[in-house]
């Protein structure tokens, strides 16, 4: 499967009501992207002070934090708060939300009345193992 492959199938289901056969099987494809390597598209801010390199955004819920993705490039263009989005590495990405406390999970396309919500504990659940810090990981408020 490529990343076009995957944005595409995240993208049908995306488009469907929530309900849990949906968040299961995407749930599925987020590990497939895991264990595969493949790239997701985040919201991000890019920092100056370390260039190439970009902190993901997120929404604040409860007092934790759901890192903002999107299931294709033109969601990510469409979103109104937030024009700067980026390719990532999915293992990078949920290897800084598992080793976060203050992360709780993922949100794709936030701005859709359908919108997909990945919780960090389901997650650990289906993917098991080490999940070590990635590079440039940066444990603080800021970040």
């Amino acid at each position: 499967m490529t990343d076009k492959q995957l944005w595409k199938q995240m993208e049908e289901l995306a488009q469907e009501k929530q309900n849990l056969t949906r968040d299961m099987v995407f749930m599925s494809l987020l590990k497939t992207a895991y264990d595969k390597d493949m790239n997701l598209i985040m919201s991000c801010t890019y920092n100056p002070l370390i260039p190439g390199t970009a902190n993901q955004n997120y929404m604040e819920v409860m007092g934790k934090r759901m890192m903002v993705c999107f299931t294709s490039k033109s969601r990510a263009k469409e979103m109104p708060f937030q024009s700067e989005w980026a390719v990532a590495r999915a293992r990078d990405m949920m290897n800084n939300m598992f080793n976060k406390d203050v992360i709780a999970g993922m949100v794709f396309n936030p701005n859709d009345e359908n919108m997909v919500i990945v919780f960090k504990e389901m997650m650990n659940e289906l993917i098991t193992g080490e999940k070590p810090k990635p590079e440039f990981f940066v444990d603080s408020k800021g970040f």
